[in-house]
């Protein structure tokens, strides 16, 4: 009996911790059944990867926002934008491919620093104040281009993501996993991925440990905004072009695969591998049901599923993690 509940608990943490990677691997088998023929390949599931890429370099970034247990509402706004700079860096100041990068992270940067002190040194509430920031930086975007696209950018620009490493793999993908990588190295080995942690544990006892935490809530913001600037460079590299509207749609699919990921690996908490799993299954979702043929409408009911699914099952496991 007593090893039947031992064997139980350990059936029982497995499925918490690995249940959504299980369920990804359902959902591509479910695909493979349906189409056959389109789904189960190395070339659709490498266009996945490419159409995941930006949503998930984004996400990366919220992560380490919402380990803080605060949140930042301006990203699909500060993306928009962003792609708008780089493109007018180029088109409208001549500013070579490099240095409009440059500004651009920059510019992600000098956002992420506004979000962070207004919330952390100011006190207002995350929600408002970057959403706040949000509809500032939106407001900008359309007086600048009063709606209008940014074209004609120039060919060297397409490098970033609309070529091909190798002539095989989508160069957004290699974008993402150094940006990948290089998250990880911040979370798992550096001081600054330590504090942020310890402040989404808990932040009282950071404080009193001597951690500067209104620092630290500044700096999450600021790597929020670095992987806005680097999604919109990528975007508006695979797109050709900069629309003033781009990516505004990317910030509820972003929370979306950081709730995902919450529920995953770890009990209820964001995590940078979760993130990652979320954002490949809601293009695994989408990427599926187009090639079913089913409709657009019935593909956001999908992913609105989806995000109930993911909040429930992490707001349960917090309540059992307390």
């Amino acid at each position: 009996m007593k090893e039947l509940k031992i064997n139980n608990m350990k059936f029982s943490t497995l499925a918490k911790r690995y249940g959504t990677l299980a369920g990804w691997i359902i959902l591509c088998i479910v695909f493979s059944i349906l189409a056959p023929k389109s789904f189960p390949t190395m070339k659709n599931f490498l266009t996945i990867f490419r159409q995941i890429a930006m949503l998930a370099i984004l996400s990366m970034g919220l992560t380490f926002v919402l380990i803080t247990k605060r949140s930042d509402l301006s990203i699909g706004y500060s993306t928009s934008f962003l792609g708008i700079a780089v493109a007018a860096c180029m088109v409208k100041f001549n500013m070579p491919v490099w240095a409009a990068i440059l500004v651009t992270l920059a510019l992600g940067a000098l956002i992420g620093l506004v979000n962070g002190v207004v919330i952390a040194y100011f006190g207002v509430p995350d929600f408002i104040g970057s959403l706040g920031v949000g509809y500032l930086v939106m407001g900008l975007n359309q007086a600048y281009t009063k709606g209008h696209p940014i074209s004609n950018l120039p060919s060297g620009f397409s490098f970033v993501g609309a070529t091909k490493f190798l002539g095989v793999i989508p160069s957004a993908v290699i974008v993402m996993l150094v940006v990948l990588l290089i998250c990880y190295l911040i979370l798992a080995h550096t001081r600054l991925g330590r504090y942020v942690y310890a402040i989404g544990d808990n932040q009282e006892a950071t404080m009193m440990s001597g951690v500067n935490v209104k620092n630290t809530i500044v700096w999450s913001y600021v790597i929020c905004g670095i992987s806005a600037a680097i999604t919109a460079v990528v975007l508006t590299s695979r797109l050709g072009s900069a629309h003033p509207q781009a990516a505004e749609d990317y910030l509820l699919n972003a929370i979306a695969a950081v709730y995902l990921g919450g529920t995953a690996f770890k009990d209820g908490e964001p995590n940078l591998a979760g993130t990652v799993l979320g954002a490949v299954i809601i293009g695994t979702m989408a990427n599926g049901l187009t090639i079913l043929d089913v409709s657009y409408y019935y593909q956001d009911v999908a992913t609105g599923l989806i995000i109930l699914a993911a909040v429930m099952v992490t707001s349960v496991q917090r309540m059992h993690k307390k």
